[in-house]
């Protein structure tokens, strides 16, 4: 299997669970869903699906090792537990870094800052991933705590 490019700006979600049709076009709608932010406009998180059978049950550490046809830093990933609470995974596969493999997940309405943020280099995966909550959820940054 090949890991394709996705289109100018966008993230692939890879599916790798084909137990569920029904919960994969869930997890998709609530990926890419436009969710009020209050603070700026939204437009949906820029996902490219990509389906292949041969993805099925593939961890972290497999999707690291795929083939790409060109440069991809990074992957949103649709597993058995996407189609279960609908959180994505994302994993690190940069080869020009230290944490490939490295991953976390995250709620649907904090996809879109995800994948726009990472697209245009503002903010770094693992800047997200050391945000994410004792789970490994993460779920929009914390504001800091006020000093005394």
């Amino acid at each position: 299997m090949l890991l394709a490019k996705p289109a100018d700006m966008c993230t692939l979600l890879l599916r790798t669970d084909y137990s569920d049709d029904v919960a994969w076009q869930a997890a998709v709608n609530a990926a890419t869903a436009v969710y009020d932010a209050g603070d700026f406009d939204r437009a949906g998180a820029s996902l490219q699906p990509f389906e292949s059978p041969e993805s099925a049950g593939l961890t972290a550490p497999d999707l690291v090792r795929l083939p790409r046809d060109g440069y991809l830093s990074h992957l949103a990933v649709a597993d058995a537990r996407t189609m279960k609470d609908l959180t994505v995974m994302f994993v690190d596969i940069n080869d020009y870094n230290e944490e490939v493999g490295r991953t976390f997940r995250a709620v649907p309405q904090e996809v879109e800052p995800i994948t726009a943020n990472l697209a245009i280099g503002n903010l770094d995966f693992f800047e997200f991933a050391d945000a994410a909550d004792t789970d490994g959820v993460f779920r929009g940054f914390k504001a800091p705590e006020p000093e005394p």
